[in-house]
């Protein structure tokens, strides 16, 4: 979702309907069998900050304000991976790739934002993970772990094959509160003499940007006060388990209000937006506190990382609030990575290399010693890069899959990163996999002496080793695509539920 798309009432109002469809058809997929008894070993937690781009983070050099105490502590005990890229840049598509190790064109849910929505509240088809994917939660359940999901639903409602694994899944994490975070702390004192993996999911820094921590950074007090107070009040109108319904109407509320206060700026944006990161610094502390408490923190694999980021005008001077899901730059694409190995092993570490989203998975199975189900993750376990950093293979960042109708496709190395461009008429006739032959306004950039991508280096005649170069990656991301082709399951609701779903006004009868 992003401020072009943030007034669409009809589709709100379907959409409104992802907390309750949840619990009304929450398919919590294979491996309701009963479970072998889990060997000794590790938990396991995944947090996945929704929004959260790297360089607002201290540890990845932001330095304009305080952030992140607790994710910077948590990285000196651990592993921080500097170059961390997404598989795609918006919600859905990538937290798929990061629960299957696969890349988006893999699993095949690669429809634009509203084409999803408008088949999965609308009544009609729509297109979920095949069942025949294997899920982490799936493997470790297989395990012998007792898994449960904490999610803010919407592009994350298990339907989408989300609940693949999950013995628990839940869908109130939107906007954090005492309320829906003790309920995921209860969970783990309820589980603490049992083997587990805990997933976490949140939107608290997702627009609409709800923290005002740092508003005095770039207003004047009187009028810091006064947005301060409209934003309190804006905060208690609407509950917070409700995607994205609710989320279309506070971000519609936010913008009407910043705008009538004179304060629609950038900086005031980003001030908000820094100000959400704090706070989920803050219930990341929480996290990690009570796994302490519980005596399961030193014997449990902590991951934090994120799904995309947010722009902040620095394409287009306008782009400065829920900016995403529209293109393949660092500020979108360039997530935290943050691994704490059990009793904090490789403490400290800092990787230079790029990792990935399709990483992840491969990496929590060979920490735990868990053989994958199969052979088709196609990430690697980034343990060679904390114990022989010197060993461990190169690897290339492949992002795509847009929240619009048009597509982006890019590969990413150490220093350079190739991106295409398909018209939203290509893909309309041919579907999000095909690349034409001459490819729309090719990009490449030099990431080392142009970190801001400012420079194309294709624009206006290459010389001919720029030329080889991108001929090069062109060529590799194109095999990639290839044979990387998979396609999403078709399925509609049961009628039940779709009733359900009338009865309470969502769909027409």
């Amino acid at each position: 979702m992003n401020m072009v798309t943030r007034r669409r009432p009809l589709a709100a109002l379907a959409c409104a309907a992802a907390g309750l469809l949840a619990a009304l058809s929450c398919d919590t997929g294979r491996g309701s069998e009963d479970r072998a008894k889990a060997p000794g070993g590790p938990n396991v937690v995944l947090v996945s900050i929704d929004t959260l781009r790297a360089d607002r983070v201290n540890s990845y050099g932001y330095e304009a304000r305080r952030t992140s105490p607790r994710l910077d502590a948590l990285a000196r005990e651990g592993i921080l991976f500097e170059n961390h890229i997404t598989a795609a840049p918006w919600t859905t598509p990538a937290h798929l790739s990061l629960l299957t190790s696969l890349d988006p064109s893999t699993h095949g849910m690669t429809q634009a934002f509203f084409e999803m929505y408008d088949g999965l509240f609308g009544g009609r088809e729509f297109f979920k993970l095949p069942e025949r994917r294997v899920t982490l939660a799936e493997a470790l359940r297989g395990a012998g772990l007792r898994t449960a999901a904490f999610t803010g639903g919407g592009p994350l409602d298990p339907s989408l094959g989300f609940g693949q694994g999950f013995e628990e899944y839940h869908t109130s994490m939107f906007k954090l509160r005492e309320r829906n975070v003790a309920e995921m702390l209860d969970w783990l004192g309820a589980h603490r003499d049992e083997r587990f993996f805990l997933f976490w999911h949140h939107f608290e820094v997702h627009a609409p940007y709800l923290h005002t921590d740092f508003l005095s950074d770039v207003l004047p007090p009187a009028k810091a006060a006064r947005l301060r107070a409209a934003t309190q009040k804006l905060t208690r109108a609407h509950a917070e388990d409700v995607w994205p319904g609710v989320v279309e109407v506070q971000t519609s509320a936010q913008w009407t209000l910043l705008d009538e206060q004179k304060a629609l700026t950038r900086d005031v944006c980003e001030a908000l937006y820094t100000g959400g990161v704090l706070a989920a610094d803050r219930w990341l502390g929480r996290l990690l506190d009570r796994l302490r408490e519980l005596g399961l923190y030193e014997h449990t694999l902590i991951v934090v990382t994120s799904d995309h980021g947010d722009e902040m005008a620095e394409r287009k001077a306008k782009n400065f609030y829920d900016v995403h899901g529209h293109s393949l730059y660092e500020e979108i694409v360039h997530v935290p990575l943050v691994i704490r190995l059990p009793e904090g092993r490789a403490a400290g570490t800092r990787v230079s290399g790029v990792s990935r989203t399709i990483d992840v998975m491969p990496t929590v199975l060979d920490v735990l010693g868990v053989p994958p189900a199969n052979d088709e993750m196609q990430g690697r376990s980034l343990g060679p890069d904390w114990t022989g950093p010197g060993d461990a293979p190169e690897r290339v960042a492949f992002t795509e899959a847009l929240a619009k109708p048009f597509e982006k496709k890019s590969l990413r190395t150490a220093r350079y990163k190739y991106i295409l461009n398909v018209h939203e008429n290509m893909v309309k006739r041919h579907g999000r996999s095909f690349l034409p032959d001459r490819p729309l306004r090719p990009q490449l950039f030099d990431l080392e002496t142009d970190p801001g991508e400012r420079t194309n280096l294709l624009v206006p005649r290459p010389d001919e080793g720029t030329k080889a170069r991108a001929d090069s990656l062109d060529q590799a991301l194109r095999q990639h695509v290839a044979g990387d082709r998979g396609e999403a399951e078709p399925t509609r609701l049961d009628e039940s539920t779709m009733e359900r779903l009338r009865a309470l006004g969502y769909l027409e009868r």
